[in-house]
């Protein structure tokens, strides 16, 4: 179990006077913590309730790494849910890509490609979600490093999807959803035609009856994948032609930290 701290109120709350719909009173603090994405909180500890030893994971409190992410990304989504998944404790820190915070000289310090998310580990900093996805499970990930197997042929597999991943869903998906989510377009037949091409892989994928990519076990496959695909639900995309990659998106979007890593995205979704 993690609880989410804020040293800020919700500035929606400031704003409008209205009560904050994504809020929780801590009781071990006197403050309110807000969770909304719509106005940046300064920056949110994810920490498991385990006192000031170290978690089960391996993280020490006082060393936590930092993990800059943007709502609506992706790929920061992804990586914040593999944290979660692996229940490992990272502070959050968001950059709101809107408004040009990941271009900013301090960023730019952290990340020169400027990019999110981003991992800093101490003296060491990462960029491009999948890196950091298999460097968390693979330094923290404890009992959950089925997440990114150990066993050289089981990450093999997982590898082979992940550059899947990347080089055909991510791309298609993105292709196809951004132009209508950012410039107003209407659906590209051939953006789309190729978007189902990799729908029509995944689905084959899945055809043995595993409930995961890369067999019966979640790994950081289906996470970067799901949040991938989930761009899609902005504009009420349905999967209906591919059953067996349906049934397991909506096995991913059952996850108990689902609707908390991907709330950024549902917000797009719901107007404002």
């Amino acid at each position: 179990m993690v609880r989410y701290f804020s040293p800020a109120n919700c500035l929606h709350t400031q704003n409008t006077g209205l009560k904050c719909y994504n809020s929780e009173l801590v009781t071990e603090f006197p403050m309110l913590v807000c969770l909304c994405f719509r106005e940046k909180p300064e920056e949110i500890i994810v920490r498991p309730l385990m006192g000031n030893g170290a978690s089960s994971s391996g993280v020490k409190r006082k060393r936590v790494p930092t993990l800059y992410i943007y709502g609506l990304s992706a790929p920061a989504r992804a990586a914040w849910m593999t944290a979660k998944a692996a229940e490992i404790p990272v502070r959050l820190k968001y950059i709101d890509l809107f408004k040009g915070e990941h271009k900013t000289p301090e960023f730019a310090k952290i990340n020169p490609d400027m990019t999110v998310p981003t991992l800093v580990d101490g003296d060491f900093t990462l960029w491009e979600s999948r890196p950091i996805m298999q460097y968390m499970v693979s330094k923290w990930g404890g009992k959950h490093s089925y997440l990114y197997p150990t066993d050289l042929q089981k990450r093999a597999i997982c590898d082979r999807l992940m550059n899947f991943d990347l080089g055909s869903v991510y791309k298609t998906v993105t292709e196809f959803t951004y132009p209508q989510l950012f410039q107003g377009k209407p659906p590209d037949p051939d953006k789309e035609a190729a978007m189902k091409k990799a729908f029509e892989y995944l689905n084959r994928n899945l055809d043995g009856g595993q409930r995961y990519m890369t067999g019966d076990d979640l790994t950081i496959v289906d996470i970067s994948m799901a949040t991938n695909i989930s761009l899609t639900e902005i504009k009420g995309y349905m999967m209906d032609k591919w059953p067996d990659l349906a049934m397991w998106y909506r096995r991913m979007k059952a996850l108990p930290y689902w609707a908390e890593c991907n709330k950024g995205l549902y917000e797009w979704k719901t107007p404002q």
